[in-house]
């Protein structure tokens, strides 16, 4: 199942989540606790600012809920990345398969869904992406520049509009960001034209290529400014996000809702 159409398909449980989100919560965290009482006795000892139990449950409660009232891909890793790669230690990035084997567990007894229902499918594919998203980026909170990590933003045709406020909110964190603009024409509002430029103003590199297909020359300009695994964001058709997550693999790449076109054709 792709991500996005699993993270839409959750949406369909959000007044469910709503309701049963602390019982899920509550339930997962005592399965943790029956199951795996030692290993989290050794990382709450390796845990600078352990936070209760009763706190891990609220924020859990939060998240789940965020997931099922969330159908913008892009807010919702920057929810995770900034919540869970800034913790001192985080239980998700040190046990993910632990976390993920037991949070569906709890969602399946309290939502009284079976194992192969698309939803448990659906939240399983969003919590390994999120997992392997986080994994990629999490080494660089070691060395210290995690708060500098540069922003790469990709956008096709009229998708130019959907990345700037992303643009503008990595500038206000002092980030080097970065928009590669792939077109089939000139753009032609000026309102956008006028955002371009105060945010260049303000430190943005901003590219442009007008192409009516994706091409190796496209290709080999994106591996260019990728070089230095920025954190990628893109929005575009269906496709054009393929071949973006195809030429940066294994970088992941965050994106935002696409439309079922075919833009770029392959």
């Amino acid at each position: 199942m792709h991500f996005d159409q699993a993270l839409h398909l959750l949406q369909t449980v959000g007044p469910e989540m709503e309701q049963k989100g602390l019982r899920i919560a509550s339930r997962f965290y005592k399965q943790l606790e029956d199951k795996y009482s030692v290993i989290l006795e050794e990382f709450k000892s390796r845990t600078i600012s352990a936070q209760s139990v009763e706190l891990r449950i609220l924020r859990l409660t939060q998240l789940l809920k965020h997931v099922t009232d969330q159908n913008e891909s892009s807010e919702l890793f920057k929810l995770i990345l900034l919540n869970e790669i800034n913790q001192t230690k985080s239980f998700l990035m040190t046990y993910p398969e632990i976390v993920s084997e037991e949070l569906l567990a709890a969602i399946r007894t309290e939502l009284e869904l079976e194992e192969s229902d698309p939803v448990i499918v659906a939240w399983e594919t969003v919590h390994h992406q999120l997992v392997e998203t986080c994994r990629h980026f999490y080494k660089y909170k070691t060395q210290g520049n995690w708060a500098r990590l540069d922003v790469l933003l990709v956008a096709e045709n009229h998708h130019l509009g959907a990345i700037l406020d992303e643009a503008r909110y990595a500038l206000t964190s002092g980030r080097k960001t970065t928009i590669l603009h792939v077109r089939n024409q000139k753009p032609s509002s000026k309102k956008l034209m006028m955002t371009l430029n105060v945010l260049t103003k303000q430190g943005l590199i901003f590219h442009s290529m007008q192409t009516e297909e994706w091409d190796e020359q496209l290709e080999q300009f994106l591996e260019l400014i990728s070089i230095g695994d920025p954190i990628t964001f893109a929005s575009g058709s269906s496709r054009f996000i393929t071949e973006v997550q195809r030429t940066l693999e294994p970088l992941p790449v965050i994106f935002s809702p696409f439309v079922a076109d075919g833009i770029l054709p392959s």
